[in-house]
C-alpha cells in the first residue's frame, strides 16, 4: 500500500451542528466557499446518503476543468460527511467532521490522499506550503464567513 498524506484543517463557527452539517451536506454549495472555480455538474439528488455519486469540476495548475466522480462513503448526520474519489488510480478522501461546541460546532476536513512520488514527491513540500495549504485554508475562512451570516 502507498504511503498517504492526511492533512486537516478545524474553524469554529456560531451555529449548530445541524446547521452546519446541513449546509456541508447541500454539495451544490461547496463552490459558494471554495476559492477556485467549482461546479457539480450534475447535480446529485438531494439529500445525500452513502452510496450517493456525483460529478465535480475545479481547477488545478494545468488543468482548467478538472473532472472527479465522487462517492459518498460515510454520511453520520450532523456528524460525519466523508467524500471519496478517485483520480489517476489513486484514491482522495475528503472527510467532514461536525462537533458541537458552546459556541456553536468546530468543523474539521481532513484531506487524505497518495503521498506524492518522484519529482512531484521533491517539490511538493513547496506546493503545498504556497498553494494548496493556503487555498484550503482561504476555503475554510469563507465557509466559516458563510456560516457565521445571519440567514
Amino acid at each position: 500500500m502507498a504511503e498517504r498524506s492526511v492533512k486537516a484543517w478545524s474553524i469554529e463557527v456560531p451555529v449548530t451542528a445541524d446547521v452546519a452539517f446541513a449546509y456541508l451536506a447541500d454539495v451544490t454549495r461547496h463552490a459558494e466557499w471554495s476559492p477556485k472555480p467549482y461546479w457539480i455538474d450534475p447535480p446529485p439528488e438531494l439529500p445525500l446518503a452513502v452510496g450517493s455519486r456525483f460529478t465535480s469540476h475545479g481547477r488545478i495548475p494545468g488543468d482548467r476543468d478538472h473532472v472527479n466522480e465522487v462517492e459518498v462513503v460515510e454520511f453520520d448526520p450532523p456528524h460525519t460527511l466523508v467524500l471519496e474519489s478517485a483520480e489517476m488510480g489513486d484514491r482522495f478522501v475528503h472527510r467532514f467532521d461536525v462537533v458541537a461546541t458552546a459556541t456553536g460546532c468546530e468543523i474539521t476536513r481532513t484531506v487524505d490522499g497518495p503521498k506524492p512520488t518522484g519529482v512531484l514527491g521533491f517539490v511538493f513540500p513547496v506546493l503545498f506550503a504556497l498553494v494548496i495549504k493556503p487555498g484550503v485554508s482561504k476555503g475554510m475562512g469563507m465557509l466559516r464567513s458563510n456560516l457565521s451570516q445571519p440567514s
